[in-house]
């Protein structure tokens, strides 16, 4: 978001004026030296106000507060009516904890009327650190009426609660802020915390045990959860109700018939649905037959009867009726009826991510389970028609033109087919998960979705050369997609170029410092931006304090309390491609994707970010900026609805985002 529109302009056209000097210092920008800009501007010229701005917006990223303090104190010097420079400066005192430097600085705001959510917002974050948490929250609240979407705004009320040991309140706030972007999923962790703080362990528990579907491996929350299962009787008994209930759903559930597409020239693929599971249950629509790797009959199963595999020793068997078929390598679960569908239980989606969750779903197709490292891998046998309807709603949502979700179909198509086998040794060639395509059975399937399934079959995107291209898409790309070279290391790919999602480009990539700055907190004319109250995909802010922050990265890496976040090295369309941190225990580097995770799951690499350290010289929190959701690569699926909503067909569309591709019909 940028604070003032007009003096953006008056920027762009000074920039314009200055090519050379301006490339120049885009040149160190994108380069490996970034962690000495002294070095760069002793012998470079400061007579104007941009190159102050672009230094300052280096020193920030490094967390350089007092040196990005000189740099705007000079800007005002220069011109003391520059807008930007106050409020920028109002921050890093802020950030050094001078807190009456800082409300000075906001005091400008005041005397000339310029205002708005972020002004009053950290004016609060000021007030709040001085404990004059009335006036504190009279300010956030005034930032929340000015603009109810940024979720930084929950979060320093519920903070400011936390510290007045109301926690009912602090729950509160924290819950809305979890609300308004579930991506903060560290809030839900807090939350158990305030309600056991609270003696209310049945929601502590509750919240405990969310925190455990996003991170199975969060041994904290395994903890708690199992204490509070020990101890408070009530628990047991709402788990016993629980599964008696879970036990009669599964008992009435029938898996529905499916009209299935006749395969003929269809590819039949394997998609991996669980992956190294120690057991698996099933309920088939239809009589089934048991077959082993070679296609022999074993034996004939029941329709609407469950079923189990197992791991007993070093063998996997399945068992009924009592009795148990024990297999060394894999069996074959082929339906008499192949209009039906099975159900299989507990199926867990997104781990890691805030929509993770167990749940029975149903599919079509038949089964493999496949024995590996003592574990079991089940896959689904699916013709890729039938696989794509439940793919394309999945990635897309429904409602959106049926050009777009045509557009969808063909891409998701074409990735299918061209990264078949990428599981192969784990005995399938696609997971169903976002590492490859998110596949989510019949119940996700739907009627518009499904058509533009059907009005595309078999068309796929190829190459000059007819080979098939490789469709990646992701969510957003913030206002331009990132070259898979510069961020994937690929070898220079004609269809996956870097390309500006917008009608007329205004902005000369790659971008300076602050003109970078500027882009992720702006609202661009572009395809993907931002539209709906709630929308948090096109530009975003994420915040995090020293305790979440320290967590996330240390679940990856035991490096201890942060002391530092450095860039290192930009793609040339912004997207960060390594970053060092350093801790209290060690250095690491990260690379493109790694980085997003380690962020808390930030959603995606086209990131500024700014922060303060406490007396010790770690961070204490920390605000990111960033702009889209994803890796950036290829098709932009909210360009794609921008696109599509102005008149654009699905052809025009898969042109746009993978230049020099050609449709075919593949069967």
């Amino acid at each position: 978001m940028i604070l003032f529109h007009a003096l953006l302009a008056i920027f762009l056209f000074l920039n314009m004026c200055m090519a050379d000097d301006f490339m120049s210092f885009v040149d160190f920008y994108y380069s490996k030296n970034l962690n000495n800009p002294e070095k760069y501007y002793k012998n470079y010229s400061t007579d104007n106000i941009i190159d102050y701005f672009n230094l300052a917006s280096i020193y920030k990223e490094f967390g350089e507060n007092e040196k990005a303090t000189a740099i705007y104190k000079k800007i005002l010097e220069i011109n003391n009516e520059e807008v930007r420079a106050h409020f920028e400066l109002a921050k890093v005192y802020y950030f050094q904890k001078k807190y009456k430097d800082a409300e000075k600085e906001i005091n400008f705001f005041l005397n000339t009327n310029k205002v708005n959510w972020e002004v009053y917002f950290w004016w609060g974050c000021i007030l709040l650190k001085e404990k004059k948490y009335n006036d504190a929250l009279e300010k956030f609240n005034t930032a929340l009426k000015l603009d109810t979407r940024k979720v930084v705004i929950y979060i320093k009320i519920a903070q400011l609660y936390e510290e007045k040991e109301n926690f009912e309140e602090a729950i509160n706030y924290y819950k809305k802020a979890i609300a308004a972007d579930k991506a903060y999923t560290e809030l839900n962790k807090k939350i158990a915390k305030l309600y056991e703080k609270m003696k209310d362990f049945i929601n502590s528990y509750k919240y405990w045990v969310i925190v455990n579907n996003i991170d199975p491996k969060d041994m904290e929350a395994s903890e708690k959860i199992n204490y509070y299962m020990a101890n408070i009787d009530e628990l047991k008994t709402k788990l016993k109700e629980y599964n008696k209930e879970l036990k009669q759903k599964r008992e009435i559930n029938i898996p529905p018939d499916k009209k299935t597409i006749a395969s003929g020239e269809i590819p039949i693929i394997k998609i991996g649905l669980l992956k190294e599971v120690y057991s698996i249950s099933f309920k088939c629509g239809s009589d089934f037959e048991i077959r082993d790797e070679k296609g022999k009959f074993i034996l004939k199963g029941e329709k609407l009867k469950e079923y189990n595999i197992d791991f007993d020793s070093d063998r996997a068997f399945l068992s009924f009726n009592n009795e148990k078929l024990y297999f060394k390598d894999r069996i074959f679960i082929m339906r008499q009826n192949k209009d039906s569908t099975t159900t299989i239980y507990n199926i867990q989606h997104g781990e890691g991510f805030y929509w993770s969750e167990k749940k029975d779903i149903t599919y079509r197709g038949d089964f493999m389970i496949y024995v590996i490292n003592k574990k079991i891998n089940l896959i689904n046998l699916i013709n890729i028609e039938e696989y794509l309807y439940g793919v394309v709603p999945s990635e897309i949502p429904t409602q959106w033109h049926k050009e777009a979700l045509k557009a969808q179909a063909v891409a998701a198509r074409t990735y299918t087919l061209r990264h078949l086998d990428r599981h192969r040794k784990e005995g399938f060639d696609l997971c169903a998960t976002q590492h490859c395509a998110v596949y989510k059975g019949i119940y996700s399937e739907n009627k518009k979705t499904n058509e533009a399934v059907d009005e595309t079959a078999g068309e796929v995107l190829v190459d000059k050369d007819g080979k098939f291209v490789d469709t990646f898409y992701s969510h957003c790309c913030g206002g331009h997609t990132q070259d898979v070279t510069d961020v994937w290391g690929f070898k220079r790919i004609k269809s996956l170029k870097g390309v500006f999602d917008g009608e007329k480009n205004t902005w000369q990539f790659p971008l300076s410092p602050f003109y970078f700055e500027e882009w992720v907190r702006s609202i661009p004319d572009v395809y993907c931006r931002s539209t709906g109250d709630n929308e948090i995909s096109f530009r975003w802010i994420r915040y995090f304090d020293a305790e979440s922050l320290t967590m996330y990265i240390n679940k990856k890496e035991k490096i201890g309390i942060i002391k530092d976040i450095e860039p290192i090295k930009r793609a040339k369309y912004g997207a960060l491609i390594e970053m060092r941190v350093i801790g209290e225990k060690g250095i690491k580097i990260f690379k493109f994707d790694p980085i997003r995770n380690i962020l808390g799951k930030i959603r995606s690499n086209v990131v500024k970010w700014e922060y303060s350290k406490n007396e010790k010289g770690f961070i204490d929190e920390i605000f990111i900026y960033g702009a889209g959701w994803g890796h950036g690569v290829g098709m932009c699926q909210r360009g794609v609805k921008g696109m599509a909503d102005t008149g654009k067909n699905y052809k025009e569309i898969l042109s746009h985002y993978y230049p020099e591709t050609y449709i075919i019909k593949k069967y």
